[in-house]
C-alpha cells in the first residue's frame, strides 16, 4: 500500500514537468531545405568559383600596382638607380600568372 502511495505521488511530481517539456518542442525553430535541379547548382557553383578567382585576381593586382608604383616613385626620386633588374621591370600580368580573367 506505501509503495502504490510513493508512486502516485512520484507520478503527480513528475507529471507537471513532462508537460513543460512538451510545450518546449513545440517552440522548436524549425529549418526547411530547398532541393534544386542540377543545373542550378552547377550555374550556383559555377558563379562562386568565379567570383572567387575574381577576388583573388583582384587582390594580385592591387599588389603588382602598389609594387610597381611604389618602385616608380623610388626611382623618380633616386632611391635606386635608374638600371633595374628584368625581374623588377617585368610587370606580371594575369594572363601570364594562369588566372582566369573572364568566364570562359
Amino acid at each position: 500500500m506505501k509503495k502504490s502511495i510513493y508512486a502516485a505521488l512520484m507520478i503527480i511530481i513528475i507529471s507537471p514537468f513532462t508537460a513543460l517539456a512538451a510545450n518546449d518542442q513545440q517552440d522548436m525553430d524549425r529549418m526547411s531545405v530547398v532541393y534544386r535541379a542540377p543545373l542550378e547548382y552547377a550555374a550556383y557553383q559555377y558563379t562562386t568559383e568565379v567570383l572567387s578567382n575574381f577576388n583573388l585576381q583582384l587582390l594580385a593586382d592591387i599588389y603588382i600596382q602598389a609594387r610597381m608604383s611604389s618602385l616608380q616613385m623610388a626611382k623618380e626620386h633616386s632611391l635606386i638607380s635608374n638600371k633595374l633588374s628584368m625581374e623588377q621591370q617585368h610587370d606580371e600580368s594575369l594572363a601570364s600568372t594562369g588566372v582566369m580573367s573572364s568566364a570562359e
